[in-house]
């Protein structure tokens, strides 16, 4: 059995709202959808583990929650200051019904969990047989930016690739490190590091950010799980 890793990015028109909200702020890092249930055709129920500063992010996060029309409930599980999970009952239609057909006709398993990054990516796994993913990603919208990040035989002791940075922090990332932005003393600035990938002094800083949280948040769930 062979398994993928799919990086999906939707143009801002085709992203779900929660998920055009990561994109426009900063405190609320990913979501990761962790469990679903498509058995109702009239709703989709998702369990979603939200990560970032709860602090600054939670009330934002449940104030853009109650603006989406196609959500009917929700209910919030605190976990500490950097998490907590959200159980969401929408109704199916809209980008909930593109989900449901996108896991469900097809013989494929997606590997739980699905992340929603806040450079507007999805990230997921899925496995099964190789003509069944080459003709799944052959067949995705042409609208949407792909990429596959991963592919190899399945090892369910693998650890998930879910959590990795996106190709853009990753990018910010590595030149900040080889220009001694994280050296003591340091020898580079954010500045420096905008200057040579090309973007705003705010947009690197805000890469690195995201990066460093992703990186400890991950060190976190290692540590949880031992």
């Amino acid at each position: 059995m062979r398994y993928l890793q799919l990086q999906i990015r939707f143009p801002p028109e085709a992203r779900h709202p929660m998920h055009q909200f990561l994109v426009e702020q900063d405190s609320i890092q990913r979501a990761h959808l962790r469990h679903w249930n498509f058995s109702n055709p009239a709703y989709i129920t998702t369990l979603l583990h939200i990560v970032g500063d709860t602090r600054e992010g939670r009330e934002e996060y449940l104030a853009a929650l109650d603006a989406v029309e196609t959500i009917e409930e929700y209910d919030v599980t605190p976990v500490d200051d950097r998490s907590f999970y959200v159980y969401i009952q929408e109704t199916a239609q809209g980008f909930a019904s593109r989900l449901r057909a996108l896991l469900t006709d097809t013989e494929l398993l997606v590997v739980p969990p699905i992340e929603y990054g806040s450079d507007g990516e999805m990230l997921f796994e899925i496995a099964g047989e190789q003509d069944s993913l080459q003709d799944l990603v052959a067949n995705l919208p042409d609208h949407l930016s792909v990429s596959v990040n991963r592919l190899g035989e399945y090892d369910a002791y693998r650890e998930s690739q879910a959590t990795a940075l996106t190709d853009r922090q990753e990018e910010v990332l590595e030149v900040a490190r080889e220009r001694g932005y994280y050296e003591i003393p340091r020898r580079a600035s954010v500045r420096e590091v905008a200057d040579e990938v090309g973007c705003s002094k705010s947009t690197a800083a805000n890469h690195l950010r995201k990066a460093e949280a992703r990186l400890v948040s991950l060190y976190e769930d290692r540590s949880t799980t031992k």
